[in-house]
């Protein structure tokens, strides 16, 4: 497995974000109205992929959310790559970045009914600062 920051606009992340946008809108069903697709109005400002023999598995981006404070954005795998560590890996690229940019907080968003995430979030240091409903803010101290 190989990490590599990439450009907003290369053809790969955008491939992976609709993936994204794709799984949440199927995994929402009825809620899906509640979701909103990729757009350059989240403001991100690195991504990373993560590959393996130079096909795409997954990704992660990351945007200032404040000063001091680092947002993950766009985690995603593909469903063939689950299990493996790739996530952990990409949780850790954007954990370093982060440090590297003065950030003293991680934080995200997600829905409670994704188990495996807020599981795999929780377990590398994440806690739920926030839920209305099956939405949730979770955060890290760095």
């Amino acid at each position: 497995m190989e990490i590599l920051s990439a450009n907003i606009t290369d053809t790969s992340v955008l491939q992976l974000f609709q993936e994204q946008d794709d799984f949440m809108i199927d995994f929402l069903g009825d809620d899906k109205g509640l979701y909103t697709r990729y757009s350059e109005k989240e403001n991100i400002k690195c991504v990373w992929i993560a590959y393996c023999d130079d096909i795409p598995m997954g990704c992660i981006a990351f945007r200032e959310k404040a000063h001091g404070v680092g947002e993950v954005k766009r985690m995603f795998i593909k469903s063939e790559y689950r299990g493996k560590g790739i996530a952990k890996a990409l949780l850790n690229t954007v954990e370093c970045y982060a440090k590297e940019q003065g950030c003293h907080t991680l934080f995200l968003d997600t829905r409670i009914t994704l188990e495996p995430a807020v599981f795999l979030y929780r377990s590398f240091g994440f806690h739920i600062v926030f839920q209305q409903g099956l939405y949730i803010q979770m955060e890290k101290g760095l």
